[in-house]
């Protein structure tokens, strides 16, 4: 049996055939410990950004109100630090009215990919209900990528677990 490790820090210290060799419960121990340390980190990182907003920002903001600007990044000095303070920039556009002025642009002779970049979408739950013809005319531009894998697991309960792809072999050689 492989050790416990006593910190999450010691978890870099497993080889890959070590954790690969590992049974399952122990393995998803130390991910739910990973997971639980992930998200209190995350809190930590967000309660001590919201301490130093309150430490920083009216002066943050002041120098930006100086510099005539309400988004951006202001640096500072402050007991031998500098300190960057950053309030970025998140337009949004409404779509209709976007496609409102690119037909507006079409309509004064103006190619609308000179001044905006044009992406069309489709959902795939909306592809999949389809009806064939509308769905071939499609198909050509349509590209499958596989995203990254991830893994998890679930402990079964009184024999029941939730549904896969592949629930049909479960069991079986594959």
């Amino acid at each position: 049996m492989i050790p416990e490790p006593d910190t999450l820090e010691e978890v870099g210290n497993f080889m890959m055939a070590e954790l690969e060799a590992m049974p399952l419960a122990e393995l998803n121990e130390l991910i739910q410990r990973v997971s639980s340390a992930e998200e209190s980190a995350r809190q930590y990182k967000q309660f001590l950004q919201a301490v130093m907003h309150h430490r920083f920002g009216s002066r943050a903001n002041q120098l930006r109100q100086d510099a005539g600007k309400t988004t951006g990044t202001v640096r500072f000095e402050d007991e031998g630090f500098v300190v960057i303070a950053d309030l970025p920039k998140r337009p949004e556009y409404d779509q209709r009215k976007l496609k409102d002025a690119v037909e507006a642009l079409r309509k004064w002779g103006e190619n609308p990919e000179d001044y905006v970049g044009i992406e069309v979408k489709v959902s795939e739950t909306k592809f999949g209900a389809w009806p064939p013809a509308v769905r071939e005319l499609f198909e050509p531009a349509r590209t499958i990528k596989a995203g990254k894998p991830t893994y998890k697991l679930e402990r079964i309960v009184d024999g029941e677990s939730s549904e896969a792809a592949n629930d049909s072999q479960l069991g079986e050689a594959v």
